[in-house]
């Protein structure tokens, strides 16, 4: 069920009607009925598996809480993360350990096949593993104190706005949401969670779904295509899966913000930032902050010295890289990240740019870094991803209006991302705010650009994939 679907309209509509009307258990009953049937509707098989990994997850949390040794605390988060890690890599990475297996044999002169692994992959595994194996060492740091509602837990892993493709929330953010009673929304929180769906259904309708066919005929045979269109093409796709992730967080802000839940944000204008460590900041906020508290400072962060640092960068981008997809192009991405930390942290100590003249000139030399790297990120294999690089110096004829219309979606981007900004939300607020009938007709005008253009062509958000 894609959030931009007629299907999720109805259903959204249904679970906000009946929401609003019942006590706080009875919302919470209804919130993880009606999340366990978004998910379920997917494959009613890999429900199993959420609602399996969850009670594993729960029962720890208590035991971990409970137990007064330490080495029986510790050993029941081992047990607790061996579990989540043996979920998501027999569902997510087998094949690919496998094939890579077979051809590691062959190298050494070994025949060897594979068995035939018909596995299907969880919506969506990726980021409700990462939820609960944060919640489960918060609860082992005493940072979180352990769920005693199963209910309420499942709730956590499941909620259906953040559940398929984040933002990765932490316990101690979302469970005293989930715990406590929700006071009833005030035209301001009312008008937030509206600007969050329009802005998001703007960014993935009118942008991400209109770019996403220009970027997916240039990078389905690049050695066609000149050096021009490449690089127009890569801006496309550049806009199409920032505006495609993007569009997804607002829009599961907006829809939990209306049930009067508040989740994290996780864009903040990424495109804009002076250098590749700013960027990080901005982009995918719950994935980088969850690799840098649970993988980056584990490991030893900035504490043991430079060469250290440097090697903690690497690794947790490259294993950064690997949690997107199993596929070695996602590991170079993450790995080309982690040199581009490193080398800023060791040029200028991972610090910002001065002045606006070298903000400025930071941004475009970073964008163009990251659009380097998206091309890891979408080619199919690496060489795809070599025919694009070298297509750069492909000479080419003259740009055509159907190629050079890409630029205008660039534009609208990042007007979407102002309309984000708390200034611009007060003039919105002040529009909305003077009588309820333009705010029912500003939702209904939503509802129906949403049908009208988004059926025309639903595709489904890229993250579904992770």
């Amino acid at each position: 069920m894609l959030f931009n679907s007629f299907e999720f309209l109805v259903f959204y509509a249904l679970v906000f009607a009946v929401y609003w009307r019942l006590p706080h258990r009875g919302q919470n009953l209804l919130l993880m009925t009606a999340s366990l049937f978004f998910y379920g509707v997917w494959n009613s098989k890999i429900l199993l598996v959420l609602v399996a990994a969850a009670s594993i997850d729960y029962v720890c949390g208590i035991w971990i809480e409970d137990a007064r040794s330490e080495r029986v605390r510790r050993r029941i988060l081992i047990g607790s993360i061996v579990c989540s890690l043996a979920v998501l890599c027999f569902f997510k990475y087998a094949n690919f350990f496998l094939d890579n297996l077979v051809e590691t044999l062959r190298l050494f002169g070994l025949e060897a096949t594979r068995p035939a692994l018909r596995i299907i992959l969880p919506v969506g595994i990726s980021f409700h593993t990462f939820q609960a194996m944060s919640y489960a060492v918060d609860v082992y740091r005493r940072e979180q104190k352990a769920c005693r509602n199963y209910l309420d837990y499942l709730l956590y892993i499941s909620f259906f706005p953040q559940l398929v493709a984040g933002p990765i929330e932490r316990g101690a953010r979302l469970m005293p949401q989930v715990e406590s009673p929700r006071a009833r929304l005030n035209l301001p929180a009312k008008l937030e969670g509206v600007k969050l769906l329009v802005v998001g259904y703007l960014q993935k309708v009118a942008i991400a779904d209109v770019l996403a066919p220009k970027a997916d005929l240039v990078f389905a045979d690049p050695s066609s295509h000149s050096g021009l269109t490449l690089l127009l093409g890569l801006y496309a796709f550049a806009i199409q899966i920032y505006c495609d992730f993007a569009g997804y967080s607002n829009i599961a802000r907006g829809t939990a913000r209306l049930l009067g839940f508040q989740l994290m944000r996780n864009f903040a204008q990424p495109y804009l930032a002076s250098n590749i460590t700013e960027f990080w900041r901005r982009w995918h906020i719950s994935l980088s902050t969850w690799l840098r508290d649970y993988l980056y400072i584990p490991l030893g962060g900035n504490r043991r010295g430079q060469g250290r640092t440097y090697a903690n960068l690497m690794l947790t981008m490259l294993l950064g890289g690997l949690w997107h997809g199993a596929n070695w192009t996602f590991v170079v991405w993450g790995g080309l990240h982690g040199a581009y930390l490193a080398l800023h942290k060791a040029l200028f100590g991972g610090e910002g740019s001065g002045g606006r003249v070298r903000r400025f000139l930071g941004a475009l030399v970073t964008f163009h870094l990251v659009c380097l790297a998206w091309i890891f990120f979408r080619a199919e294999s690496f060489a795809d991803a070599w025919s694009y690089l070298v297509g750069f110096a492909r000479p080419g004829a003259a740009l055509t209006w159907d190629e050079l219309e890409i630029l205008p979606y660039v534009g609208f981007a990042f007007g979407l991302d102002f309309l984000l900004r708390r200034r611009d939300g007060k003039r919105l607020s002040m529009l909305l705010s003077r009588g309820w009938v333009l705010e029912t007709v500003f939702a209904a005008a939503l509802v129906v650009f949403t049908v009208l253009v988004g059926e025309n062509h639903v595709l489904p958000f890229v993250y579904f994939q992770f």
